[in-house]
């Protein structure tokens, strides 16, 4: 029995040993291909490996370049160093603390009750209640956070929902089984057996119509449940700072513009033309896919005369709602600063009229300043009414004890710092690091090199292509890791191909958020699986469809109002003309 005790001991230990067999199976590479490119290709690969089998921290493992670049001649310690922390870091740090004073002072539960006791009772108005929320509370928070915040709500609806349907106490009236006795000179008519087979099949009916139910209720809870977490994966997309991978994107294309000499064009502002309309339109499809894909053709009756109706949830929602009581003065103010960073966000460059940016020295003023302005704020503004009447001697009209009231402002450091997501930022770090060593060693431009095959193909073709391949792949892996691997590779791909860096970059930046497959594709999709409503199989047949018209989606938006937008048909002003050989032609008409 020892060689079983030492092989539990050796899989619990398997960290260690991945930890020690991994780099080592990989060593070959350098060694036998003694360059930079070759080097550098072990340290991406080495992370890619720890990245996706998640054997130790995703943060801990953003931390790889750190002594993994400078021991292989890739980049200085300085260097490496220097870009952990850079303008886009600043700004979704910024975010994230702004989002911390959402969730300290409940402002996301009130805005999603609120929203849920607007809709009616009806299913389909009910899963838009919980959908709508979700959606708009990932464009400012953490994917992860608004999910954690919406599920404990979405379990008390589905409690409700089964009361309504399985338990029988409000659709009895719709459902019950019309069972008359017979009559005295009927029964005596009757033998003895026929009656027993009519109580028997009475049973079987009953039974059979429990059992539909049950059924409906599972249906209907898998798609509340996987609502909740596509909806957050889709409001992520909607604004810049929505999800990591669209401030990885910026922070990529804010190098890769300064490298070649021209200005990255995006900002908060802006990217709302490109995120809001695609969010909208896949949110909706969404919607629609939900229903269908819980209540069969039933749900194209929800337009013309819809019986059924889950009252009892109403009522629910609206006693939740009404025990969270008047909105306190410190919702007011994190209600204040959270629409005034949105307002100055997109004030800032609108880029049809001049904004307040303007009025400062150029390039000075980005979005990252307002942000942290604000974030300084509430650690500054009281969290309750200064009781003046004190200064004057007179009654204090409010709830607040003025014997016991101190001053207390919105944020204190320790909050911060208990739910700020630091993990993030470590990672964020390490991606802009690896995309740095992937481009001084040359390994971008390595595999550029070999993507060249598909050259001949028409650029929106090749767009498609690379959408697809990086939704496949970030089913399986970080969305933070997948846009570091792929976002600076792509980008130097159609700097050689002499198209707009922006018009690969951003589709396969998107991309990944696109991930409504698997439970371990995104932090949402795992909190709903973990729910208990769904199995794999779940999410795997209502998420396919789902990312087919998404990539389609993505594709239409880039070759129509985003190539617009962003004028990505040419190449921006400023870059570069030193071309390889491939890349002298000229520039290629996206239109």
């Amino acid at each position: 029995m020892r060689w079983k005790t030492c092989l539990k001991i050796s899989l619990q230990s398997w960290t260690l040993w991945f930890s020690i067999l991994v780099p080592l199976i990989l060593l070959p590479l350098p060694l036998i291909h003694q360059n930079s490119v070759a080097r550098c290709g072990y340290c991406v690969i080495l992370m890619a490996v720890f990245w996706i089998s998640e054997v130790i921290p995703l943060a801990v493992t953003s931390l790889f370049p750190v002594f993994l670049f400078p021991l292989f001649g890739i980049l200085t310690t300085k260097e490496v160093c220097a870009v952990y922390i850079q303008n886009t870091l600043m700004l979704f740090l910024a975010s994230l603390i702004i989002a911390v004073a959402v969730e300290k002072w409940n402002l996301h539960k009130r805005i999603a009750l609120r929203t849920l006791t607007l809709v009616g009772p009806a299913p389909h108005w009910l899963l838009l209640g919980v959908m709508f929320p979700t959606w708009f509370l990932s464009m400012w928070m953490s994917n992860t956070a608004s999910t954690a915040m919406m599920m404990p709500i979405v379990t008390a609806i589905l409690k409700q929902i089964e009361a309504c349907t399985v338990g029988g106490t409000e659709d009895n009236d719709i459902n019950r089984i019309d069972k008359e006795e017979p009559t005295k000179s009927d029964a005596k008519k009757i033998k003895d057996g026929e009656m027993m087979e009519i109580e028997d099949n009475v049973g079987e009916s009953s039974a059979s119509l429990n059992n539909e139910k049950r059924r409906q209720f599972e249906k209907t809870a898998k798609t509340f449940a996987l609502a909740t977490a596509y909806s957050a994966n889709i409001g992520g997309m909607a604004t810049l700072t929505g999800t990591p991978t669209n401030i990885f994107f910026k922070g990529f294309a804010d190098e890769l513009f300064a490298r070649e000499g021209g200005t990255n064009p995006i900002n908060f502002g802006n990217w709302l033309a490109v995120g809001v309309p695609m969010s909208i339109i896949i949110f909706l499809f969404v919607w629609g896919w939900l229903l269908l894909y819980s209540r069969g053709l039933r749900c194209l009756m929800c337009w013309k005369k819809d019986k059924t109706s889950y009252e009892r949830v109403r009522q629910m929602l609206q006693k939740e709602y009404n025990s969270l009581g008047p909105m306190s003065f410190a919702e007011i103010i994190v209600s204040i600063n959270f629409a005034a960073i949105a307002l100055l966000w997109i004030t800032r460059k609108p880029g049809f009229i001049p904004g307040w940016g303007s009025f400062f020295h150029k390039g000075y003023v980005g979005d990252s300043c307002p942000a942290v302005l604000i974030s300084v704020l509430l650690f500054i503004l009281p969290a309750y009414p200064i009781p003046w009447q004190r200064c004057k001697g007179q009654a204090d009209d409010n709830n607040i004890d003025q014997s016991k009231w101190k001053y207390e402002p919105i944020l204190d450091w320790e909050t911060v710092v208990r739910r700020l997501a630091w993990g993030v930022l470590l990672l964020m770090g390490g991606g802009f690091a690896l995309a740095l060593g992937c481009e001084k060693s040359g390994l971008s431009a390595w595999v550029s090199d070999h993507m060249e095959v598909m050259s001949d193909l028409p650029p929106w073709i090749i767009a498609m292509v690379l959408t697809i391949v990086v939704a496949m792949a970030t089913e399986v892996t970080s969305n933070a890791a997948t846009v570091s691997l792929f976002a600076p590779i792509v980008g130097d791909f159609a700097l050689r191909l002499g198209i707009n860096p922006l018009y690969f970059m951003l589709p396969v930046s998107v991309a990944c958020s696109l991930a409504f497959l698997l439970p371990v594709a995104t932090p949402p999709n795992a909190i709903v699986f973990s729910s208990g409503y769904l199995q794999v199989k779940d999410m795997v047949l209502a998420g396919i469809l789902i990312n087919i018209i998404s990539v389609l989606t993505v594709t239409l938006g880039l070759n129509t109002w985003v190539t617009d937008l962003y004028d990505l048909s040419s190449m921006p002003a400023g870059f570069n003309s030193t071309m390889t050989t491939t890349t002298s032609r000229s520039i290629i008409n996206l239109r």
